[in-house]
């Protein structure tokens, strides 16, 4: 005989299951808690973490798969999505988690360079290009908010509208069709006066321009293209037809585009260029009220380029922990969530790459763990949310037979540790209790002493398993 696991979740007053999913940005019962919460996140480091207003502070935490990173990542989201919505200053929130388009293009497109003798890696993606990406980020998050916010751009200066002009015409990212019409768009909005305005401009700049206007139109149109196809040389992280980045820029005056000095070759691996950059973009999301920009990082393990090696995940992230970088603009924030063995990488590093990074100067969450009594208030919290009643508390030992005490289902969760390895263990647990059970009465089916300690026997060695598969340790 056995029951459905409706029949037993039924007997307990459950009308979901609140142990089926195991990952974070799919889980409805973790998303309905944290809104019930205030959009906070029940763990000692959320504070450090989140900063106030929501994302201020670069911070980064370290920890295992499963451990709850990308819970936090998402309560932290939420909040300010919840935060935008009752305030005038604004966030801008930036996704840095999308690697395999950057590190693809970047790849091929250095393997194409015929000057390069030697394959290229993933310590030639270094800074320049880590800013590259996150522009490109920056530019749909803002083309995103234009849409759905309806940003004032009429408050931008003159010089403000030429540069978020020319980021947008470097970094707008997708099929050409997609980046002609925003460009298109942005021309009408930012620089409604176009090739016109930008023709008038150029002719006051030189005398001489005025007594040659039969070839001002040809030395023009090099111009234009001389800068589409340097960018489309030094940034390496997109791929973007040079035609269309210089119709793109001919709305942007000459003048403005000879001072940035972008015409030039060389300034593909140039860091103080994209922080020229950086800083351009961070002043023009200030004019269209943003009080603060964060850059979320997380699943570095994930690229098809570092598929979770620690040696590459360490060469792709160090460019990064830079801090001229980091604390760039007080306005500027990262939040980088990371696995654990890179850890490793800052307890170990010398002097130079120390110095560089001034983790000092960085809110460093490490270990990033959960205490049995942690885990059973969360697990008691999800059990309570997912009843008929959900304001009535419900702690987990509920569902197991009183001749179990607590001290032992709290011994079991301290060595699962982990938010994913509970879930996994509550569900096995349950549905070992449905195999085994006979019939349901009116009392509510309760997991047995046998089935309790059937499967807690088998944790230490389904952790292992799971630890020896990804590479890790579990301590």
């Amino acid at each position: 005989m056995s029951i459905a696991m409706a029949q037993f979740l039924k007997s307990h007053g459950l009308v979901r299951n609140p142990f089926i999913e195991e990952e974070a940005q799919n889980d409805k019962v973790f998303e309905d808690l944290v809104n019930e919460a205030g959009y906070t996140f029940n763990h000692q480091a959320w504070d450090k973490f989140f900063g106030d207003p929501p994302g201020r502070g670069t911070s980064m935490i370290f920890g295992v798969k499963g451990s709850g990173k990308s819970a936090l990542r998402l309560a932290l989201e939420k909040n300010i999505e919840h935060f935008n919505s009752h305030h005038q200053d604004r966030i801008l929130l930036l996704h840095y988690d999308d690697f395999n388009g950057f590190l693809e293009a970047f790849k091929r497109k250095s393997d194409q360079d015929r000057r390069r003798e030697v394959a290229v890696t993933l310590k030639d993606f270094g800074l320049a290009q880590h800013l590259d990406a996150i522009l490109v980020c920056g530019m749909e998050s803002l083309l995103k908010e234009i849409k759905v916010a309806d940003l004032p751009l009429e408050r931008l200066e003159q010089y403000q509208r030429h540069d978020l002009m020319m980021l947008m015409a470097f970094y707008v990212s997708g099929p050409p069709d997609r980046y002609n019409r925003i460009m298109a768009s942005l021309s009408k909005r930012l620089l409604p006066r176009g090739l016109i305005g930008g023709f008038f401009s150029s002719l006051k700049e030189s005398s001489a321009a005025l007594l040659s206007l039969g070839i001002l139109p040809l030395v023009r149109s090099a111009f234009y293209r001389g800068v589409a196809r340097s960018a489309e040389r030094e940034i390496l992280v997109r791929d973007r037809n040079a035609r269309d980045v210089e119709h793109a820029l001919r709305s942007i005056p000459q003048g403005y585009l000879k001072d940035q000095d972008v015409k030039r070759t060389g300034w593909r691996d140039d860091d103080d260029v994209r922080r020229l950059f950086a800083t351009k973009f961070i002043d023009v999301a200030l004019s269209l009220g943003y009080q603060q920009i964060v850059v979320v990082m997380d699943k570095v393990d994930e690229p098809s380029l570092i598929n979770g090696d620690r040696e590459r995940m360490e060469a792709f992230v160090w460019p990064l922990w830079n801090n001229r970088i980091l604390q760039l603009h007080p306005n500027l924030s990262f939040k980088m969530l990371l696995p654990r063995q890179l850890y490793e990488a800052v307890r170990k590093a010398g002097s130079e790459k120390a110095n560089e990074a001034r983790f000092d100067k960085q809110k460093i969450i490490y270990p990033f763990r959960w205490g049995d009594k942690q885990l059973f208030d969360m697990m008691s919290a999800r059990l309570r949310i997912c009843r008929a009643d959900p304001t009535d508390p419900y702690p987990l030992d509920q569902l197991f037979a009183s001749v179990i005490p607590q001290r032992e289902i709290l011994g079991a969760l301290d060595k699962l540790r982990q938010p994913r390895f509970v879930l996994n263990y509550l569900y096995r647990l349950i549905a070992e209790t449905c195999a085994q059970a006979d019939q349901v009465d009116d009392e509510p089916v309760r997991v047995s002493h046998e089935v309790f300690y059937q499967i807690t026997a088998t944790i230490g060695e389904d952790i292992k398993q799971y630890y020896q598969t990804l590479g890790e340790s579990p301590e």
